[in-house]
């Protein structure tokens, strides 16, 4: 199946818990944050209109590899701003991932989204091997998306997360 849209909320895990047993048919994804153990995270790409109150729901604009946002996955989530020109000057760095030698060292996959209700609004999940190749490139002066910030912050939000069973 084709993953066109992806739907996000946030919060502690009883309330990612409540939903999960609320909509048991919709095989919902679920993560802990690893810089807050107290964050959680769930993902619906059910492609099914949204039962999330969050207001993060996003399109497909482009992958990487196979995505991996299942079982073990440690998952990146960048989130940013970016006006028109950025937004080329961040699809041809992305575009240049197609060759694995310039890709992050540890990069896996990645999904590029756009917010539905603000297209100059994106985030970037990223796939990685590790924790320790995330913190590596995300500390390294070759990260070139460190450029872009969000909702007029000079950085992008970035988390990290990795997959929970339920």
């Amino acid at each position: 199946m084709a993953l066109h849209e992806i739907n996000i909320a946030l919060g502690p895990e009883a309330t990612i818990n409540m939903l999960i047993e609320k909509y048991p048919e919709r095989n919902f994804l679920k993560y802990k944050s690893l810089d807050d153990h107290r964050k959680f995270m769930l993902l619906d790409v059910s492609g099914e209109k949204t039962v999330f109150q969050s207001g993060l729901n996003y399109r497909f604009i482009q992958t990487l590899g196979e995505v991996e946002l299942s079982e073990n996955a440690i998952l990146e989530l960048r989130y940013m701003t970016l006006d028109s020109d950025e937004q080329k000057v961040m699809q041809s760095i992305l575009d240049s991932w197609d060759d694995e030698k310039k890709r992050p060292l540890g990069l896996k996959s990645y999904v590029e989204l756009r917010s539905i209700k603000q297209d100059y609004e994106y985030l970037l999940i990223n796939s990685w091997e590790d924790e320790h190749d995330f913190l590596q490139w995300n500390n390294s002066p070759d990260n070139q998306l460190t450029q872009f910030g969000h909702a007029g912050n000079k950085s992008a939000v970035v988390n990290q997360y990795q997959s929970v069973r339920y």
